[in-house]
């Protein structure tokens, strides 16, 4: 046998099943991982109770997990990823910390920049600064940069010269609050700011003007420590404009808003035994943005709450005119559902208005008296509003106060926080009921739960090739598989269905984090769910109903979430920030790097992805395979196959000198087999080489076209019982198809490479087009560059995996030598519906008649 031990090549055999047996160990902690991973998501969206040993307990068993899969990479890749230990290390330190309640890696930061920010460092930089740096990194719309001085700068003022205990002792004083905050902001002007303090704003002033050097001014605004949160302090701490971006002016301004802690309407609304540590005042500095107009958003109309409509109210210039009441305002009522058709609008009539009219000449008037043209927000800038508020509802769970205002660039936002209304009521269960039993039920049953919620809304079918710009906020997605690359639309989606995926997979971890309801695994429900239909998705009693079922919308928006205020809670929601998050979503995207980690999910996304490569490559570099002994493959086609079994791949009984095709076990190479033992496929007739196409293969180094790769000879298959590398070279072209087929869907993939051919560059690049066709039919991302082509196929049934291996199975048929027939201008269409005519089984006529 040549698989007996003691036969030369027997070790380099065992050397590439340690491999294999590694890669699937990565799978297996990979999916134990992600499996811990969402029940601490599920733990935070408030499926069940847990305690502090929990905590302990996951982070034990989750950075064992990990440190287990960076090992098994390195062992895998000679040890190429070395680095991801330091990464590990420096997360789970952070973690550590987070886990035993201490403050995180930045506690001891005076000044840190917006994109290191995430509504969690509240406590430290105020709920102004974190919400907006939150929405800018995080949900990608459009903020200002700055920086924040953070609440533990405000105590080292405190603490220097005495400050904090010379204002506790006026705060104790008898005089009247007016009087009090005269004496304090004398105090806060004549104290010595400490000098770590000035170089840290100096510092992060210098990054932000070489981020901007357009920057002429900087906001110098408050965030205090509990600033809007259960009291929204609204109107009574300072903000700045206009500041010259120097470090003497923007301490000047910081100074000032110190003072402004203490203004006397701020005393008046703090409990009189209020100290000067109480709300400690954060400070957010930021870019300017030069304003056309600005204005708020209000996610519900406060006048209706009920009513699904927004409001929105907008003047020229700056926001503070709105504010102040020192300009009038447009005020604009729009539909909450896409497309957020105006319902009604008030235009100011700006004749009188001195800054408009310096600004623009006055338009004529129209026969109702308003002047042509005053509007100051277009229908596409409306519509755009009303999608950020709808995200910004959905983030940070329930009505939104937003402030704007529309720039250069465009819209920018400013401020966000909670809109205060009454509490609303859920409707009765029986009207609920009474509801429900009318409705029509298109799905039932069906799918994994993924993340809890009721939605309503239309359906948008969509692929990982959609443009998330194109979808409409507050739809329905419905996706055939659930790729990582629908991310951006689970951030816009109301609710996410898919035919194929898992609570384990990446966009599952995905949806956890924007909180969309998402149900996977539903199946056939790209056909039932056509786009344009209105339903509602009952995630947890796994029910789809035609139509919008008011009852359950309502219900769900009632339903508040206390738990969310708990300590163990928050200590949960900031350690998910250095675990969940996946940031690592396109292997080829530039920051797809040891560096670009940040969190526990990107270590194992990257893992997972290099250890994919490690095994494509473990022929093609040939250092393992080259003296391994295999077996024949006796088939009747014009190919030869030899065959390495790892694991697995070859049945055991009755195997002699060659192997038969009924003894191959693997059932990657099975399927792959069965579309290439089709004859009709095959074209046996001689290739029709013509002298130009000789001439055009001289173009190229002859190493590609003379030289075979290391395993000179036969093709050759390395095989296991879940996995295939099949590597070809047909005529004067090579092809490699590695593949992973499991029960588990989100481990299973396909990698097809083609390279090369003997025909005119032009002839071998339709050859190119036709496959790139094909495999984009079979839903593979498809790369090209020169004669090269890249196909990837991923989270895939073990159906579906099948039928695509069959399928490329007759593809390689097909495809060998027909460079050289491909001189038509329309040769790709032609041979793209010949080959759907010999999957389907309709031609009757040659292959290449």
């Amino acid at each position: 046998m040549a698989r007996a031990p003691g036969v030369p090549g027997s070790n380099a055999t065992a050397e590439a099943a340690a491999a294999l047996s590694r890669f699937r160990r990565i799978l297996e902690n990979n999916n134990r991982i992600i499996e811990r991973i969402a029940r601490l998501e599920q733990a935070l969206g408030g499926e069940y109770i847990f305690d502090q040993a929990f905590l302990d307990t996951s982070l034990d068993q989750l950075t064992g997990l990990v440190r287990e899969v960076i090992y098994s990479l390195n062992a895998i890749s000679g040890q190429r990823y070395q680095g991801l230990y330091q990464r590990f290390t420096e997360i789970v330190n952070h973690l550590a910390d987070l886990a035993s309640g201490g403050p995180g890696p930045y506690d001891r930061q005076l000044a840190l920049p917006y994109r290191l920010l995430n509504r969690d460092l509240d406590y430290l930089v105020g709920g102004k600064n974190a919400v907006l740096a939150e929405i800018g990194n995080q949900l990608q719309i459009a903020t200002p940069d700055g920086f924040a001085i953070t609440a533990t700068a405000y105590h080292l003022c405190l603490a220097a010269g005495g400050l904090g205990e010379r204002i506790d002792a006026v705060l104790a004083g008898s005089t009247d609050n007016s009087a009090k905050a005269r004496a304090i902001s004398a105090l806060v002007r004549q104290a010595e700011l400490p000098g770590e303090l000035v170089a840290a704003l100096t510092g992060e002033l210098a990054a932000l003007k070489a981020r901007h050097p357009e920057t002429l001014g900087v906001a110098v605004r408050s965030s205090a420590v509990g600033e809007d949160g259960v009291r929204s302090f609204a109107g009574q701490f300072l903000s700045l404009l206009d500041i010259v971006p120097e470090p003497a002016s923007v301490l000047a301004a910081y100074r000032q808003l110190l003072a402004s802690r203490f203004a006397a309407p701020v005393l008046d609304y703090l409990e009189p035994t209020a100290r000067a540590a109480d709300i400690p005042m954060a400070v957010a500095v930021q870019t300017m943005v030069p304003a056309r107009c600005a204005g708020v958003l209000y996610t519900r109309d406060p006048a209706h709450p009920t009513e699904e409509v927004m409001l929105v109210g907008a003047v020229f210039g700056h926001g503070a005119r709105l504010v102040d009441g020192s300009a009038p305002a447009d005020r604009y009522l729009l539909s909450r559902r896409h497309p957020f058709g105006l319902h009604h609008s008030e235009i100011v009539d700006r004749a009188a208005d001195p800054e408009f009219i310096a600004a623009f000449a006055p338009l004529e008037r129209t026969s109702s008296g308003r002047r042509r043209g005053s509007a100051l927000l277009l229908p596409d800038q409306l519509r755009e509003l009303a999608e950020i508020g709808l995200l910004l509802e959905k983030s940070f769970d329930g009505p939104q106060d937003l402030e704007w205002v529309v720039g250069p660039g465009g819209l920018v936002l400013l401020q966000c926080r909670p809109l205060a209304l009454p509490v609303a009521l859920p409707p009765p269960p029986e009207a609920v009921a009474a509801e429900l039993k009318l409705a029509t039920v298109l799905l039932h049953g069906r799918g994994q739960v993924v993340q809890l919620g009721i939605a309503a809304g239309p359906v948008v079918q969509v692929t990982p090739d959609t443009d998330p710009a194109s979808f409409p906020v507050g739809s329905i997605a419905v996706a055939h598989q659930a790729s990582p690359r629908l991310s951006p639309i689970v951030r816009k989606a109301a609710a996410i269905i898919t035919e194929i995926g898992s609570p384990t997979g990446h966009l599952a971890t995905i949806a956890r984090e924007y909180r969309t309801p998402a149900l996977f695994g539903v199946g056939e429900s790209c056909m039932l769910l056509p786009g344009g239909r209105e339903i509602t998705i009952d995630v947890e009693n796994r029910e789809i109903y035609a139509g919008r079922i008011e009852g359950l919308v309502l219900s769900e928006a009632a339903d508040a979430d206390l738990h969310l205020q708990s300590a163990e809670v928050r200590t949960l929601r900031r350690m998910l920030r250095w675990i969940a998050p996946l940031n690592l979503i396109d292997p080829a995207a530039p920051d797809f790097t040891v560096a670009g980690c940040r969190t526990l999910h990107d270590l194992i996304r990257f893992c997972h992805e290099k250890a994919m490569d490690s095994l494509i490559s473990l022929h093609e570099e040939g250092k393992i395979l080259a003296a391994v002994p295999s077996l024949p493959l006796e088939v009747a086609i014009p190919i030869r196959i030899r065959i390495i079994d790892l694991d697995g791949g070859l049945a055991k009984d009755n195997l002699g000198e060659e192997v038969r095709p009924e003894q191959v076990r693997s059932r990657p190479f099975a399927a792959l087999l069965t579309g290439m033992l089709r004859e009709g496929f095959w074209d046996r007739e001689p290739a029709p080489f013509a002298f130009k196409d000789l001439m055009g293969s001289l173009g190229r180094p002859l190493s590609q076209i003379v030289n075979p790769p290391g395993y000179s000879g036969d093709n050759l298959a390395i095989v296991a019982a879940d996995y295939v590398n099949l590597s070809l070279r047909l005529g004067y072209h090579f092809n490699v198809i590695d593949a992973f087929l499991s029960e588990e869907v989100e481990d299973n993939y396909i990698y097809f490479r083609f390279v090369g051919g003997f025909a005119e560059e032009h002839k071998r690049g339709r050859r190119l087009d036709l496959l790139a066709m094909i495999l984009a039919s079979l839903h593979f991302k498809v790369e090209r560059q020169g004669d090269l082509l890249v196909g990837k196929a991923k989270i895939l049934s073990p159906a579906e995996m099948t039928e695509t291996l069959t399928r490329l199975g007759e593809l390689v048929a097909f495809t060998r030598q027909l460079d050289v027939r491909m001189g038509e201008e329309g040769a790709v269409e032609n041979y793209y519906q010949l080959f759907l005519e010999q999957v389907r089984g309709e031609s009757g006529a040659g292959r290449h008649a």
